[in-house]
């Protein structure tokens, strides 16, 4: 019975120190450090969830204030509207050209663009046709064909249905808004600038 008894202690003993390698022993200490790194990866998780908030708080609050200020550019056109083109006359009355107009629409928010239609073309970001938005400036060449651009307008409306209309001066019309889709605008269409 003796033996049988010390032959079981053994065996149990054997079994206990073979797999004493798999076993940790572990300290208070041990567990106080595992603690501080969760906390601290809690805390990194959540400034980090704070920082992307606040970015996309701070982009959105951004578009909100570019939409704002398109608006009040629009607005500024619109009031420009009738006005006529400084070589249709002959009165010396208040007149414009179709950078004047644009120049004078963009100061009501503290741009100040160029002068001249192709420096206004190097101002801001390239924008495609398909995501124009009100306040963009759109610009063309006189002669279907030619990338020389002669003439600039500026976004006034984006309808649900897709139609776009744009403020610009014409030479015999004076300040006008214009369907930008008609054929004439996009035979002569070179490209288009989000400054805002």
């Amino acid at each position: 019975m003796k033996s049988f008894n010390f032959t079981f202690l053994f065996i149990i003993s054997v079994l206990f120190f073979s797999s004493c390698s798999n076993f940790k022993i572990v300290t208070i200490n041990d567990m106080n450090k595992n603690k501080e790194n969760t906390e601290s990866n809690t805390l990194k998780n959540k400034v980090k969830i704070s920082n992307q908030e606040s970015e996309s708080t701070s982009t959105s609050e951004n578009y909100k204030e570019s939409l704002s200020k398109a608006e009040k550019v629009v607005d500024a056109a619109r009031e420009q509207l009738g006005t006529p083109h400084l070589l249709k006359n002959p009165k010396k009355k208040s007149a414009t050209d179709c950078s004047g107009m644009t120049c004078k629409s963009y100061s009501v928010v503290g741009v100040n663009l160029p002068r001249t239609t192709t420096g206004q073309a190097e101002m801001g970001k390239f924008v495609s046709k398909k995501a124009l938005q009100k306040g963009d400036l759109v610009f063309f060449t006189s002669k279907k064909n030619n990338r020389r651009i002669s003439h600039v307008g500026l976004i006034s409306r984006v309808e649900k249905d897709g139609s776009v209309y744009f403020i610009h001066t014409s030479t015999s019309r004076g300040v006008v808004e214009d369907d930008f889709y008609m054929k004439h605008w996009q035979d002569n269409f070179v490209t288009a600038r989000r400054v805002l």
